[in-house]
């Protein structure tokens, strides 16, 4: 729990600002030591799933030999490094060994950054149920935290911007992330971890009022701060969210006719809500981005591609995107500001992996939609404890909002994403109690 509420307290921050990211990666390792080397801490958690262990595998060996050295009779021979070449022979280093990647410090970073979800999905994969539920409480408990920091941010009270970071997208609700666009899914992945606390409360087959008034309440809350972060496709990605969300509790609601009727009230509500609120000034803005006429990702999108080009089947190397896309820029869309991302991070990791990193991808997708798939159909047995079946929605939610937006943004470039993106991976496998009791 510490963790991850590190994790969504400073890993927000992007490439843009390192210094909180550094910090992140220091203390998750100062937190493992007692999980890796004390039997006592390890207590009640189960054994790792092989499962698990092949997707972390999988996932770090690509930086991995992207930064092994090899000799000039092979780099040389590479795509798009003919440059490089020239460079190094002009100050009499051209058979100097040379990795895979094109910018060695930079995939270094890289693979530091991936390792922090990577461990605290093998670690979250040996909790029980209980314990997963847990991690869950501290995912809302960062949202609801998120929002009142969000709320300060778009209030400058104090004359401050209240943003944990130097580079942040100002004039939206962005909480503890610096990029609007990944608030927006840390919102929604709150949602769907609130969904689990309530159907886990739920489980005992009382009437809990006050759990549905709090719950109602903080789903508006959230609602409204996904609608201020501005964020298109993270506003859009709403509905299926909510979607998911009913999916979970439906099985939870004791008197189906009753529910529709409810339902239908807090559709009704947010209509109305939201038709009230549209004429704000803030809100004015957000609908406006709807409409804009000229997408500044495409030309980023044709700069990637080409970009591709020019190294493929090799790749450029993890976390090269910046000095790929500056070289790759077509002069008639030079201006002062500077390309971070491509907007796309599917497209981006086929430039910096190639044809290795897109089989490796290709290998990632299969492992999880097959532990997905057992998962479901487990937690769908007469039996199983709702929960299970609540936390296999929320990790399957929490995949779909990161590939979907992954589309036209980068979310996992964010640790706090990508941490949460692992747990909900870790969430799929079987708690460790379970384990215990079927061997």
């Amino acid at each position: 729990m510490v963790m991850v509420a590190l994790a969504i307290g400073l890993g927000g921050g992007g490439t843009v600002n390192p210094q909180t990211e550094m910090l992140l990666q220091f203390l998750i390792a100062l937190l493992l030591l007692p999980l890796t080397i004390s039997s006592k801490w390890q207590r009640g958690l189960g054994a790792i799933p092989r499962a698990m262990l092949l997707l972390a595998g999988l996932i770090l060996v690509l930086p991995v030999l992207q930064l092994i050295p090899l000799p000039p009779s092979i780099w040389h021979a590479l795509p798009g490094r003919t440059i490089e070449l020239q460079s190094l022979t002009l100050v009499q280093a051209g058979q100097t060994w040379m990795p895979l990647t094109m910018a060695p410090s930079r995939t270094f970073a890289s693979l530091l950054a991936m390792l922090c979800p990577v461990l605290l999905m093998l670690q979250v994969s040996r909790l029980s149920l209980r314990g997963r539920n847990w991690l869950c409480v501290t995912i809302t408990v960062g949202a609801v935290l998120s929002l009142v920091l969000g709320v300060l941010q778009l209030s400058h009270t104090g004359g401050w911007s209240w943003s944990l970071y130097s580079q942040f997208s100002e004039g939206y609700l962005v909480g503890f992330q610096a990029n609007h666009n990944a608030e927006a899914d840390f919102l929604l992945i709150s949602i769907l971890a609130m969904g689990v606390l309530v159907t886990t409360r739920l489980g005992d087959g009382r009437h809990h009022g006050l759990t549905w008034v709090g719950f109602l309440f903080i789903l508006l809350a959230l609602v409204i701060g996904l609608l201020m972060t501005g964020s298109r496709t993270g506003i859009a990605l709403g509905l299926p969210i909510l979607a998911l969300l009913g999916f979970m509790l439906w099985p939870m609601l004791r008197n189906k006719k009753t529910a529709r009727w409810g339902l239908g009230g807090i559709v009704g509500a947010l209509v109305i809500g939201g038709a009230a609120i549209s004429q704000l000034q803030s809100v004015q803005k957000v609908i406006a981005r709807f409409f804009l006429t000229k997408e500044a990702r495409w030309d980023l999108w044709a700069d990637t591609w080409f970009a591709i080009h020019q190294v493929w089947p090799i790749g450029s190397g993890i976390g090269t995107i910046v000095p790929m896309l500056e070289a790759a820029e077509r002069l008639d869309v030079v201006d002062p500001s500077r390309p971070v991302r491509a907007h796309n991070d599917w497209l981006e990791w086929i430039l910096e992996g190639g044809l290795p990193g897109v089989i490796l991808l290709g290998l990632v997708i299969i492992i999880i939609a097959t532990v997905a798939i057992r998962a479901f159909m487990e937690a769908s047995r007469a039996g199983s404890p709702p929960a299970r079946r609540a936390q296999v929605i929320f990790g399957c939610g929490v995949l779909i909002v990161c590939g979907l937006h992954s589309i036209v943004d980068y979310p996992l470039r964010s640790m706090a994403l990508a941490t949460l993106a692992a747990i909900a991976v870790a969430l799929l496998v079987t708690p460790a109690a379970v384990q215990r009791s079927s061997s």
